[in-house]
């Protein structure tokens, strides 16, 4: 009978002959479940092989738009810049898109295109929650240079109603800006007031405005 054995029963023979019998069940166990164990591993290398190749893909990529995004703002002015950002965003991946919304938002602003800004500051703002703030403010400023005061004055307040205090002055000098242009009296002297309160560098003229703003 032994000489029909096999390799592996033989190997399993002489393990078992050098242990407790009460370990033989689980020795036999592993023996009998080895292959399985081994392709279990096999398809754990693969899938690892797989995530080590597309990880790497990915990173040439982001590496690619990354390049192709410095190369548009070096080389490519005004609305040209504008043309060859948009059609960049439309292949970015998405770890790159803030970036790239973000430079279109000022870009367009640099070309007076402020309708469009606004658009961007708001992908922005939706796309990023860490640049949801300053995608708000530049939202807010491109409202005010596109003459929609009132909705900049909107959207200033609704930001200073929850600004930290490092975002206080600006955001209270464009609130104050955007509340006197929509014609907000009321509200610009309030902003100017808050900022009264603080270390501006320009005070005599933040007194000057409530001194104006009160005789009105």
């Amino acid at each position: 009978m032994a000489e029909n054995q096999t390799p592996n029963q033989d190997v399993l023979t002489d393990i078992e002959s050098h242990a407790p019998a009460s370990l033989h069940p689980i020795i036999e166990a592993a023996f009998k479940y080895s292959k399985q164990l081994i392709i279990a591993v096999c398809i754990i290398i693969g899938f690892a092989a797989i995530y080590a190749v597309y990880t790497g893909y990915n990173n040439s990529v982001i590496s690619s738009a990354q390049a192709e995004l410095g190369a548009i703002l070096v080389d490519n002015p005004g609305p040209e810049r504008t043309a060859k950002l948009e059609t960049l965003l439309t292949s970015v991946p998405g770890s790159m898109k803030p970036a790239v919304v973000l430079e279109l938002a000022q870009a367009n602003m640099t070309d007076g295109a402020y309708d469009k800004a606004v658009t961007y500051w708001e992908m922005l703002a939706n796309e990023s929650s860490d640049m949801n703030f300053i995608a708000r403010m530049g939202k807010g400023k491109s409202l005010l240079l596109d003459g929609k005061a009132a909705d900049a004055m909107a959207e200033f307040k609704a930001l200073a109603d929850g600004a930290s205090e490092a975002y206080t002055i600006p955001i209270n000098r464009q609130l104050a800006l955007a509340a006197e242009a929509a014609g907000d009296n009321a509200q610009a002297l309030a902003a100017y007031k808050v900022l009264a309160e603080k270390n501006t560098n320009d005070k005599p003229f933040v007194d000057y405005k409530i001194s104006q703003l009160e005789s009105k």
